[in-house]
């Protein structure tokens, strides 16, 4: 058995999650954030919702934790997200995560290097 790597935070304000990434991920790390983010995302019963995805404190992930995370977007395509901002101020982080994960190119998503300018888009949203 693999321990997982990787913790994450996730809370719910009104119509926004919040999930903070702490840390390196592993595949087993990034499957349970997954399962707590659908988890909050089926407690809105199928009404709109926007992410905030707090990367700040993230160290990046092994390949197959990127894997997971396009299979998480695949997933959230289909759901009522309205919008995705993400707070990452690593361009290299950036670069790998838009690479890795295509399904989010059709996301109404923003990246931002604040989370006072992400919130603020949110609720625009």
């Amino acid at each position: 058995m693999t321990i997982e790597h990787g913790k994450t935070l996730i809370t719910v304000i009104g119509d926004i999650i919040t999930i903070k990434a702490i840390g390196a991920f592993n595949k087993e790390g990034i499957v349970k954030t997954i399962a707590q983010l659908k988890s909050e995302i089926e407690n809105f019963d199928g009404n709109d919702f926007k992410l905030l995805f707090n990367y700040l404190e993230t160290e990046g992930g092994t390949p197959d934790v990127f894997e997971k995370i396009n299979e998480c977007n695949v997933w959230l395509n289909t759901q009522k997200m309205v919008a995705k901002a993400l707070v990452i101020q690593s361009s290299a982080h950036l670069a790998i995560l838009e690479s890795r994960t295509p399904a989010r190119r059709s996301q109404n998503a923003q990246n931002f290097d604040n989370i006072e300018a992400a919130m603020n888009w949110l609720k625009s949203q």
